[in-house]
């Protein structure tokens, strides 16, 4: 039989006391990042959706935090508006006033524009042809309308040669 006889003398438990106090405030530091990285994450949302609510677009808005200390990427998601085509210019301006207002770095912006395509809307606006708000979609159907009276027919070898005019 095996018989294990431990003495405890006062600088053991100096020891194992401040191990614990070690992990304790070691546990309390993990919790105290976390913390602060919701609270960054949450902040960098907040501003990005209020930028645009005062702008008059609905956006969504998720953030990951990469690599390093206070460095984020957000992901935005949008109606697809025709004011937001050039959206690397309006990206640049979002990051630096995210760094001044919130103190964080924001490497990149992706944007995600979701387009839900409804038949018999479609189908209603072909025949109402009712005026859009936003034109990006109204540029789209005239390009495909304009693809659909493509029409290909044969010519002669003589009529291929003359000029454009003469035809």
């Amino acid at each position: 039989m095996f018989s294990l006889t431990i003495s405890l003398d006062s600088l053991a438990v100096y020891i194992v006391a401040a191990d614990v106090v070690i992990l304790l405030s070691y546990i309390l530091y993990i919790f105290n990042e976390k913390r602060l990285l919701d609270k960054s994450i949450k902040g960098i949302t907040t501003f990005i959706e209020v930028y645009f609510m005062n702008t008059g677009a609905e956006v969504q808005v998720t953030c990951f935090k990469v690599e390093g200390n206070k460095r984020f990427v957000a992901l935005i998601q949008s109606e697809p508006l025709k004011r937001f085509r050039c959206s690397h210019v309006l990206e640049s301006n979002l990051i630096a006033h995210i760094s001044d207002v919130t103190g964080n770095t924001v490497e990149k912006i992706y944007w995600r524009f979701p387009v839900q395509l409804n038949k018999d809307l479609i189908t209603a606006t072909e025949k109402n042809s009712l005026e859009n708000d936003d034109l990006y979609f109204s540029d789209g159907f005239a390009i495909a309308e304009a693809a659909k009276e493509y029409k290909v027919s044969e010519v002669s070898w003589d009529q291929y040669e003359s000029p454009k005019g003469e035809k």
